[in-house]
Order: C-alpha cells, then sequence, then structure tokens
C-alpha cells in the first residue's frame, strides 16, 4: 500500500512541468507517516510478545505452587504414616538393647545399623517436608556478619578441614528468617565439607572459605579448595531429587534455593579459577527488603 501511494504521488508529480514541491512535501510526509507507523507496529508487537512471555510465566507459576501445594499435602500424609512404624521400630529397639544388654550375644553392630538407618529415614522424611511445604518467612532484621559468625563458631568439621573466615559486610543488616536462613548456609558448608572428605587425596589443602561483602546487595560466598563440580552436573544442581551421594536425597539444594528466593535473594554455584567449588548467595539490604 505504502509503495502504491508513493508511485502514484511520483507519478502526479511528474506529469507535472518543473515537477511541483508540495507534491514532494506530500511524498516525504507519506514516508514519515508510513515509518511511524512501522515503528509503532514494532512497539506492539514487542509489547505483545512481552505480555505473551509474562503470561506464560505466570501459568507455570500458578502450576508450580499447585503441585508444590498437593505435594506438600501428600508428603505430609506419607510423613505420618512413615513416622508411626519408624517410632515403633526405635521404641523396640530401645527394648531390645536392655534386654540384650547383659547377655553376651553379638547385636551390637546390628543395633547401630538400625539406628542409623532409622536417622536416615527420619532425615529423608524432614527433607521432604521442609522441600514441599513452602512456610511463610518469619523475619526479623540481623547484622550479617555478627549473627553469620555466630553460626559458624557452631559448626563442627570433619578432621582436617580448615575453616577460614573474612566477613566484611561490617555492621550491614538484612532482613531474613533466620531459622529458615541458618539451613541455606549450614546445607553450603556441609556440601564444601564433603566436597573436600570425598576428594581425600586430590585437595591435599582442605579449606573452606566463607566471605561476606555489601554495596547495592550483600553477598556470602562459601568458597572450598576441592575438586570443584564436573560441568555436566553444574546443569542440575538445583534439580529436586538429583543427588550424586549415594546417602543423599537431593532436596538439600533446592531447599536453600527456594528458601533464598523467597527472601527476594539469588543463589548460585559455580567453580573456581583454583579448581574448587563457590556458592554465592546475594540478599537485598533490610531497607529494601521492606520496600519490597
Amino acid at each position: 500500500m505504502h509503495k502504491l501511494l508513493q508511485r502514484q504521488l511520483r507519478q502526479a508529480r511528474e506529469g507535472r512541468p518543473g515537477g511541483d514541491t508540495d507534491l514532494d512535501a506530500l511524498v516525504a510526509l507519506v514516508d514519515a507517516a508510513y515509518d511511524e507507523v512501522d515503528r509503532e507496529r514494532r512497539i506492539m508487537a514487542h509489547a505483545y510478545q512481552v505480555m505473551r512471555d509474562e503470561h506464560a510465566t505466570l501459568a507455570v507459576e500458578i502450576v508450580k505452587k499447585e503441585r508444590l501445594s498437593s505435594l506438600g499435602q501428600l508428603t505430609a500424609t506419607v510423613a505420618h504414616e512413615l513416622r508411626n512404624p519408624l517410632s515403633a521400630i526405635r521404641n523396640s529397639l530401645h527394648a531390645l538393647r536392655e534386654l540384650t544388654a547383659n547377655s553376651g550375644l553379638p547385636l551390637d553392630r546390628a543395633m547401630k545399623r538400625i539406628e542409623r538407618s532409622i536417622e536416615r529415614s527420619d532425615g529423608i522424611i524432614a527433607d521432604l517436608l521442609e522441600y514441599a511445604r513452602v512456610r511463610t518467612l518469619a523475619r526479623s532484621e540481623v547484622t550479617l556478619d555478627a549473627w553469620l559468625g555466630e553460626l559458624l563458631d557452631e559448626q563442627r568439621l570433619p578432621a582436617g578441614i580448615r575453616l577460614e573466615r573474612e566477613l566484611g559486610a561490617g555492621a550491614t543488616v538484612v532482613l531474613i528468617d533466620p531459622d529458615r536462613f541458618r539451613r541455606v548456609l549450614i546445607n553450603l558448608v556441609e556440601n564444601a565439607a564433603q566436597a573436600l572428605v570425598t576428594a581425600g587425596d586430590e585437595a591435599p589443602e582442605k579449606r573452606i572459605r566463607v566471605e561476606t561483602a555489601a554495596t547495592d546487595m550483600v553477598e556470602i560466598v562459601i568458597e572450598d579448595s576441592g575438586p570443584g563440580i564436573p560441568p555436566e552436573i553444574l546443569p542440575r544442581i538445583f534439580e529436586p531429587l538429583f543427588s550424586t551421594k549415594s546417602f543423599g536425597t537431593g532436596l538439600g539444594l533446592p531447599t536453600a534455593k527456594q528458601i533464598v528466593e523467597q527472601h527476594n535473594g539469588t543463589i548460585a554455584l559455580g567453580n573456581t579459577p583454583a579448581g574448587g567449588a563457590a556458592a554465592r548467595v546475594r540478599l537485598p539490604l533490610a531497607r529494601a527488603a521492606q520496600a519490597a
């Protein structure tokens, strides 16, 4: 349509001796008008695509929440049904210990194995409940470095692993649920420790370093001197039920990610130039968190 109108105007102008400045101006005006229409069309197309993407994202979030809600109800029921027999087994084991205490029978090893299995089953149930139930946060203002320092003081790492800290956030305050966020950091430190233990001689220097810094956001980095995360595993690191451990549930890191995102933060795992693994958690400052 644009080309046809432009051609007709030019033919009209050429049919007049000496041309026609009015027609020249009209041709330029038509060109400008069609350029503007084309620009508006591109803007509308982009806006429509953005709306479609946002709608798709919202639909995915709604489905995810509905699935988590259903999973939470199912998990609570299964947990209740499993914990009853586990409790009975634990009580029976206690009674059996008392009955055989002076019998001289070689049962101690078998009983310890049963006890470890009960504890592991309890841990799996607790992990499932923690992931499936997205609880409301009980936030409070916390001076990050002081709170984190106390948390690290309580950690008991395997022999031979050195815990270093460089807490540089000073008096920076964050708005967090201390109990929930504690789980995130303990999980990351324990993962680093397990990686160093598993690495054995591959990691002659067994070290975990915890750093904090504050700019427009607060950053917590937990880095280890182990062999790092294999590249083929990195894309699946936060995938629920994915685990490289023979005894893991695969819910520790997904739960940590869920908690961090509830705090309007981000978490990322990767490898350091030196070859170890590093977890990087970023949180908004208390003022920004309150505004959000």
